[in-house]
């Protein structure tokens, strides 16, 4: 099955609203000419403009990416079924013949959290061990009903899977399943009492909030997860810090897309960064990265979501990527990057940081449509003296099939 197409799904609803290209740029805030590059598949959207022609559209963002809610079969595409029936169907999995011990869960859940953000294989690996995951962690919430101690310990280690789970089916476009799993990692953290564990699961579902275009709901968890946190910031370590740092990271982020700029580009300047000097990011707790380059690299994010390439370049000039412990978040930053490239039309930096993605995490353009169809972008506006190149990354990828 062929991948879907944005540009086609673009003029697809546009067509079917009945409105005309001209009608689209106006509102979105781009020329005809864009739009139409866009739906003959010669420039692909980036994710602030993707956004604005949903909202347009009024579809949701996921639509316009093609993501199936389903199991994808396309080349290139995991298969995430085993997943789905683990969180659907943990209860009817013929037990193990010893219930599983905590302990040894927690640490086969640090260690997926350690390949999901440094291996390059970090997509293959997290589908071979997230099923038996899911269904130990909640198998040992069930084993520990009726104890209470044992309970909140059970349900420390199902949230944390489940917090876990839900980046991994983010990045995999399953957004329905990322929703689900972030519902669940709020609801066992609330059973732990443990206000480090419910601040982490209220990022985590303002997380799958900001996913699927809820940016106040986002905005709104943040701010709660963050009130409710306080207190314990005065007695914490890094650990308490670097939680805190993502919320006020999230709230920016939620903040800009709500259309108020300002205001979350003095918040990451302020308080967030002053706290980031604090920590050690080398340290990565929890897989958040919060640090210096984690916050300079929210500063360019702000830039790419409205839609300023020329100062996100600017402001990424000035940030070294490789202090950044999360392959993560330095492919998403790289992302972006050669998004801005391709907005003011240097094609030859994007190709350039799509190779550095590629070198960073080769699966990230095996399993992201939007790179994919970067590529497949170049490919078309490609120069005698570059294209090669442009035609192996596709080759190397079975994108141009």
């Amino acid at each position: 099955m062929a991948e879907a197409n944005t540009g086609y799904l673009i003029r697809h609803e546009r067509e079917r609203r009945g409105l005309s290209t001209t009608g689209l740029a106006t509102q979105v805030g781009c020329t005809v000419r864009h739009i139409e590059l866009i739906e003959h598949g010669k420039r692909t959207p980036s994710l602030p403009m993707l956004r604005q022609i949903a909202k347009v559209l009024g579809v949701r963002t996921a639509v316009l990416l093609g993501e199936n809610p389903r199991d994808s079969h396309e080349p290139g595409r995991p298969q995430i079924g085993d997943i789905e029936r683990a969180i659907f169907t943990y209860k009817t999995l013929a037990p193990d013949l010893e219930p599983p011990d905590a302990e040894q869960i927690a640490e086969r859940i640090s260690a997926a959290r350690d390949a999901w953000f440094t291996s390059p294989n970090k997509y293959s690996i997290l589908m071979r061990t997230l099923p038996r995951l899911i269904s130990d962690a909640e198998q040992l919430v069930l084993e520990a009903d009726g104890r209470p101690d044992d309970r909140r310990t059970a349900c420390w280690v199902a949230s944390d899977a489940y917090i876990l789970s839900r980046g991994v089916l983010k990045h995999l476009g399953r957004i329905d399943l990322a929703h689900l799993a972030a519902d669940r990692a709020m609801r066992y953290a609330e059973e732990t009492e443990d206000p480090l564990m419910i601040a982490w699961a209220h990022w985590c579902l303002g997380q799958s909030m900001l996913s699927d275009d809820m940016h106040e709901v986002a905005y709104d968890v943040a701010r709660r997860g963050m009130e409710r946190f306080e207190p314990a910031l005065a007695d914490g370590d890094d650990r308490h810090l670097s939680v805190f740092g993502a919320l006020n990271l999230m709230s920016a982020i939620a903040l800009t897309r709500s259309g108020d700029d300002q205001q979350a580009r003095e918040l990451l300047r302020g308080p967030t960064l002053s706290m980031a000097q604090r920590v050690n990011e080398r340290t990565n707790h929890f897989g958040l990265a919060f640090g210096p380059t984690n916050v300079a690299i929210h500063m360019a994010s702000v830039e790419c979501e409205t839609r300023r390439p020329e100062d996100a370049l600017r402001v990424a000039d000035d940030i070294d990527i490789t202090h950044a412990p999360s392959v993560e978040r330095r492919t998403t930053h790289l992302t972006q990057i050669a998004r801005a490239c391709e907005d003011i039309g240097d094609d030859v930096a994007s190709l350039v940081y799509l190779l550095r993605i590629e070198r960073e995490c080769p699966e990230e353009l095996d399993q992201k449509r939007l790179l994919r169809e970067m590529v497949r972008s170049l490919a078309r506006r490609a120069r005698p003296s570059w294209a090669p190149e442009v035609r192996h990354l596709a080759e190397r990828h079975h994108i141009l099939q």
